[in-house]
């Protein structure tokens, strides 16, 4: 296939506008799937399908041809199929289908690094949304040619009219809007067509976008092969698979190429495509999407971003991904310490594919050993601990998250390196972006309020505002995702991205169980605050903690001093109850005997405490 045929894009949008459903009716439209196949094909995750999102990025390579239109309107009009007049001309598209998340936002900028064209997608019945907004710029920055789509026109809660409005104001014409029904398939061979008369075919050295590690400079020239590791996964028998993006030369069966980040050389065993069965071929040119598999069995020599070339005639590096930043930690412990290797290699395995994901070796006196892991937010987090679970058959706990703090010029991200003492206590502020109707402007001025924060712009789109705010990242963990979708009655979304560290006053906020500190429950948190979070949150453990048979007393700390304090009460048995009359003192002999029992449970007891208490700290 020629290059001029091909045609690379990724389609984009705010959660649940509907991606996915467009992706399939495109691999219809293409004959890559029957009609009637299991829907949102390419969210083929358990998980994806449990929360009706897409969580991994998925390259399919389809081929489309032009004469499919012709026969179709042949074919309404009842005439005879002849298409003399129209000859057929056949396209590749490579088709990336990316998250829409906020937290997996690093998803979305690998994929816009290995296309030319971008589909950005509106839900008509939602409007633009804050991570519409959020993609529409990644877009620019990598500089793509974007195409806007509205979904969902068929709705009966659609508003057309008003999410048109929404996307001028973004800077587009309302001709170059197309408007869809991915449900039922209404115009959706126009995107095909606009996408093939607009995107571009791949350029041997296209620019670059704020994705990549520079900016808006072209590429090494090389003449040999040059490719760009945006995604991989792990074959139990076949090793590691690297997805890969062409900007130079071919790679064939055989051929001995060079990792050059980490200057792995391997042999290339298999080579192919997702179409979107598994589709082997054997060998893939300039401008494609691919696969490879290789004789590498390391995980650590494949790296997302690297650059895959000969060793025969090694070319330059491509620049690589800018390195994924962690705003949320929190830390994995088996329940069973022999399971720590098992979670280990879990990590590694997951890891491999999800670039995001950063973790390290850590202990604890209560807690053993396991592993501090950085995420892009707490869905990527909770994310990560269910795939664990069900893929690894591992039982963890996960302790309270937490952010990065600056004490005294270094970065902590746990309450345990926590100095009180410090000269400078510094926590990182978060820039949010909030999409909302006008009518909850004020609910979401107050919000923003309580959570220690700043209002600095405001815009109108159409009839939703856009509300810019500077809000401490520790304030948006902490309900504030709960709090803005109550107040709004769930119609405001919001992104956001990490600003400077400010000066603040911080303080540790540790919680004694039965009178002993538990590690995984201490928090940094804002002075001011401090005494109102402390009580809440002994009062919701009082709720979470199973009753013992002993009280079992819950206290909030600050330093030395006790700010807040719960009990929860001991189950009670009747030890009397197999008395039947009889003197008095017998069932006073019993009392005390009870009595003297609990004394010992109280120095000896230990307190089972549930996963449910450590993530107590996010429905306060």
């Amino acid at each position: 296939m020629k290059t001029a045929n091909i045609r690379n894009f990724c389609l984009v949008a705010h959660i649940d506008h509907g991606k996915s459903t467009l992706a399939d009716r495109i691999m219809e439209i293409c004959g890559a799937v029957e009609k009637g196949h299991p829907e949102q094909l390419l969210d083929s995750l358990e998980l994806e399908r449990e929360y009706g999102i897409t969580i991994k990025l998925k390259a399919i390579r389809l081929v489309y041809s032009s004469s499919f239109i012709v026969h179709r309107e042949y074919e309404k009009a009842n005439e005879p199929l002849t298409i003399n007049h129209s000859p057929v001309q056949n396209y590749i598209l490579n088709l990336i289908d990316t998250p829409g998340h906020v937290d997996f936002t690093y998803e979305v900028s690998r994929s816009l690094a290995s296309v030319e064209g971008a589909v950005l997608i509106v839900d008509a019945t939602q409007g633009v949304q804050a991570q519409t907004l959020a993609n529409f710029k990644l877009s620019l920055d990598a500089n793509l040619t974007i195409i806007p789509v509205i979904n969902k026109i068929d709705s009966p809660q659609a508003n057309i009219g008003k999410t048109i409005e929404e996307i001028k104001a973004l800077g587009f014409s309302e001709d170059e809007i197309i408007k869809v029904s991915a449900k039922t398939g209404e115009n959706v061979e126009e995107v095909i067509e606009t996408i093939i008369k607009k995107v571009p075919s791949p350029r041997t050295r296209p620019g670059l976008g704020s994705s990549l590690s520079v900016s808006k400079k072209a590429w090494p020239l090389a003449e040999g092969l040059q490719a760009l590791i945006f995604d991989s996964s792990l074959d139990p028998y076949k090793g590691v698979i690297a997805t890969i993006r062409l900007f130079g030369g071919e790679i064939k069966i055989g051929n001995q190429i060079l990792l050059l980040a980490t200057k792995t050389r391997a042999e290339v065993l298999q080579i192919g495509y997702l179409t979107p069965k598994p589709t082997q071929v054997e060998k893939i040119s300039d401008g494609e999407v691919g696969y490879i598999i290789t004789n590498i069995k390391n995980l650590s020599c494949v790296k997302v971003g690297d650059t895959v070339t000969t060793v025969e005639n090694p070319a330059n590096s491509l620049p690589g991904y800018q390195e994924a930043k962690p705003v949320v930690f929190l830390s994995f412990y088996p329940t069973d310490p022999h399971d720590h290797e098992k979670l280990k290699t879990g990590l590694e395995k997951l890891k491999l594919n999800d670039a995001a994901l950063n973790f390290s070796s850590e202990s604890s006196t209560s807690l053993g050993q396991g592993f501090r892991c950085g995420f892009l937010g707490l869905l990527h987090a909770q994310i990560t601990q269910e795939r664990l679970e069900r893929e690894y058959d591992l039982d963890i706990i996960v302790t309270s998250p937490s952010v990065n703090f600056e004490v005294d010029g270094e970065i902590i991200n746990k309450a345990q390196q926590f100095n009180p003492q410090a000269r400078s206590l510094k926590e990182p502020i978060a820039i949010v972006t909030i999409f909302a109707p006008k009518k909850y402007m004020g609910v979401i001025s107050n919000l923003i309020y309580d959570k220690r924060g700043e209002q600095k712009h405001i815009e109108n789109i159409g009839n939703a505002l856009k509300i810019e705010a500077e809000i401490p990242l520790i304030e948006l963990l902490i309900g504030f995702y709960d709090q803005l979708k109550s107040a709004t009655s769930g119609f405001a979304s919001f992104d956001f991205e990490i600003g400077e560290y400010r000066e603040s006053k911080l303080v540790k906020l540790d919680i004694l169980v039965n009178h002993e500190q538990v590690e995984g429950l201490s928090q940094v948190v804002h002075k001011d605050k401090s005494e109102t979070f402390g009580r809440k949150l002994v009062e919701k453990l009082k709720d979470i903690i199973p009753r013992q048979q002993i009280a079992i007393p819950l206290q909030a700390a600050i330093g030395g001093k006790i700010i807040a304090r719960e009990t929860i009460p001991a189950f009670r048995k009747d030890v009397t109850q197999k008395l039947y009359g009889g003197d008095v003192t017998r069932k006073k002999k019993l009392l005390e005997k009870q009595k003297k029992g609990k004394k010992r449970m109280r120095r000896f007891g230990n307190i089972d405490i549930p996963q449910e208490a450590f993530l107590a700290v996010l429905k306060i």
